[in-house]
């Protein structure tokens, strides 16, 4: 992809419903827990199942970002739909925790192909003084199947034999996806995307070296914390309605949604324009209201109110947060740094489910719950650390 001022291109938006069809195929997997008590899972192996696909990714991401490149990027992203598609279908046939544990495995490494890959295709296409904005419609992209997949799902599902099914319709959006990934290696290889030229290569230890660096490593915590904190509700919101007497859990995403989706749009360029670690922090801070209010509603209206806090602080933090760590990382690392939050985001993923139903299993919903507020209020202390560096200020400086 070409550097432009325009930033609305076709390989952008290409790139971005890949993501989308990309993240479908995570989020439909939000009634996975209940799918293995069904199918007699045993309890203390369905947390590990769950965060196994992220487990995978993780490791993928630790050893294989140095050497994704836009020139590759294309290809890898079409061998991870097409492992993804198979592994949709497998579910079908396989209910031993040996069989699951090896196809979530499998998903994760096509997890890892198609977001790694799409990543790269993305920041190599984005004016940097649009930074914030590209980021605002990218995390749009990855982050709208957590409310459309669930509401879906939870009026189709019941119409199915079972729940695996609803898994493998969800893999075969991706054939579609295989066209636009064909188009966008097309336009790459004949120039219209416009590849920029390669520079030094990074080795796995100057990924390290980079990602210990204190103002990088610091937005990977925050960005691990976040996404623990969500994907553990995620999870686990399937079994907290149910508990509570409410049989879907849909509207909730939904509603948490739309009112991120509202604030990205009416905010336009307030992310290249507000010091980055401000919005970072007014997110953590609403992500603690939000779970501290669910953990105390004693109506479905109560919950609701919580997933509209929930709504404006994921409005903030995502696009704040990966906007920041491409500003202040230097031209050599910027892609790889952007797939770096992309690790810890499936970090997140992985630990969160994990550990959420560890706490869930000892101390109950409401337990869980306050447990996630606690983890919000150490990400917005953990901002302080950022400002004090300023390093909110030097993404700001870079922006303008």
């Amino acid at each position: 992809m070409q550097r432009t001022k325009a930033l609305y291109s076709f390989d952008f938006l290409a790139v971005c419903l890949v993501i989308f069809l990309t993240y479908c195929n995570i989020t439909v997997f939000y009634n996975l827990y209940p799918y293995l008590e069904q199918i007699g899972i045993a309890r203390q192996w369905r947390g590990f199942l769950i965060g196994s696909s992220a487990l995978s990714t993780i490791v993928f991401f630790l050893v294989a970002s140095p050497f994704l490149t836009t020139k590759n990027a294309s290809r890898w992203a079409a061998v991870g739909a097409v492992v993804l598609i198979g592994c949709g279908v497998s579910y079908l046939g396989i209910r031993s925790v040996p069989g699951l544990l090896a196809v979530r495995l499998a998903h994760g490494v096509a997890i890892y192909l198609l977001s790694a890959a799409c990543m790269t295709m993305m920041v190599a296409g984005i004016p940097a003084e649009r930074s914030g904005q590209a980021f605002s419609l990218y995390s749009v992209a990855l982050l709208l199947p957590y409310s459309i997949v669930p509401a879906v799902c939870d009026a189709v599902v019941p119409f199915l034999p079972s729940a695996a099914y609803g898994y493998m319709d969800m893999s075969l959006l991706l054939v579609p996806g295989l066209l636009l990934i064909g188009l966008l290696s097309r336009r790459m290889r004949t120039g219209a995307a416009g590849a920029s030229k390669p520079g030094a290569a990074i080795s796995l230890p100057d990924m390290y070296r980079n990602a210990a660096t204190p103002p990088v490593a610091l937005v990977l915590l925050l960005n691990t914390l976040y996404i623990v904190t969500f994907s553990s509700l995620f999870f686990l919101a399937k079994g907290l309605f149910l508990s509570r007497g409410y049989s879907t859990v849909g509207y909730y995403f939904s509603i948490q949604m739309c009112c991120m989706i509202v604030v990205r749009l009416f905010g336009n360029r307030l992310f290249d324009q507000v010091r980055k670690v401000r919005l970072i922090r007014i997110s953590f801070a609403l992500s603690a209201v939000s779970f501290f209010l669910a953990a105390r509603a004693d109506s479905l209206l109560g919950l609701y109110g919580s997933s509209l806090a929930m709504g404006v602080g994921m409005g903030l933090g995502s696009p704040a947060l990966y906007g920041l760590m491409f500003s202040i990382s230097s031209p050599r690392f910027k892609t790889l740094n952007s797939n770096l939050m992309m690790l810890s985001l499936q970090l997140g993923n992985f630990f969160g489910p994990l550990l959420g139903t560890w706490i869930m299993h000892s101390t109950g919903y409401g337990g869980f719950l306050l447990a996630d507020a606690g983890v919000s209020l150490l990400g917005f202390l953990l901002c302080s650390v950022l400002t004090s560096r300023r390093v909110d200020r030097q993404g700001l400086a870079a922006a303008a």
